[in-house]
Formats: structure tokens, C-alpha cells, sequence
């Protein structure tokens, strides 16, 4: 499977099952991933959304992860908005979490408008 762009993304991450712990690659928004040791990949895990990207395009792999998911974004997507859906600010300090399913939702709020809004996609999807 190759995500060639953001509608690929968020159906790929619509059907992620987060739940089986035997997985070594999961799904976290978190910069502390348990099992980054486990992982070939250039940022320790393929745990975040432009992991997850890199990982399924061979050609975006040695990009930043901002990098790999702008090259799947409509073109005129900005860097901004691109930066802000893979690294979600942590205002309170208690760290970030996010579904799979969330972050689908996330995606398609940025493919759809142009912009990141993870309060909206936070509250239409239930963790």
C-alpha cells in the first residue's frame, strides 16, 4: 500500500487497530512512543501521521515528517497548517493523545479546508 495522498491517509488511519500490544509499530501522537527501539524508521517509530506516511512511501522516507506529508497534500497546503496537524500543540502539559480515528478525522478536516483544527476533530470523533 502507498498513501498517495490525504484522503488515502485518513482511510488508512480510519481502519488502524490500535489495540493489539503485540504490534510493534502503533499508532501514538506522543513523543514519549514506548517501543521506538523497535523500529527501523529514521525518527524511531512510525507512530505519528507522518510516520505513518514515510513508512508506506518508499520515496518520502529520508524526508522530515512534516516534508512527507506535505508531498501527499493538495498543492497550495501550507507548511504551517502541515506542521501544526503532525505536531498538535500540548497546551496544558500533559502530553498529546489522539485515535487513529481522531487523527483520520484530522486529516480530512486539512484536506478539506486547508486547515488543522484538532479541537474540531477531537470533539466529532470520540476516543
Amino acid at each position: 500500500m502507498k498513501l498517495n495522498n490525504l484522503t488515502d491517509l485518513a482511510e488508512f488511519l480510519k481502519k488502524f487497530n490500535n489495540s493489539n500490544p503485540r504490534r510493534k509499530l502503533g499508532f501514538d501522537m506522543q513523543w514519549a512512543y514506548d517501543n521506538r527501539d523497535l523500529s527501523q524508521h529514521d525518527c524511531g517509530s512510525a507512530c505519528c501521521i507522518g510516520g505513518w506516511v514515510q513508512y508506506h512511501n518508499k520515496d518520502t522516507r529520508r524526508m522530515t515528517v512534516e516534508g512527507a506529508v506535505l508531498s501527499i497534500s493538495p498543492e497550495g497546503t501550507s507548511e504551517i497548517e502541515v506542521h501544526n496537524l503532525c505536531y498538535p500543540n500540548d497546551l496544558d502539559g500533559d502530553g498529546w493523545d489522539a485515535t487513529p480515528q481522531q487523527a483520520a478525522r484530522a486529516v480530512e478536516i486539512l484536506r478539506d479546508t486547508g486547515e488543522c483544527d484538532w479541537d474540531r476533530a477531537l470533539s466529532e470523533v470520540p476516543a
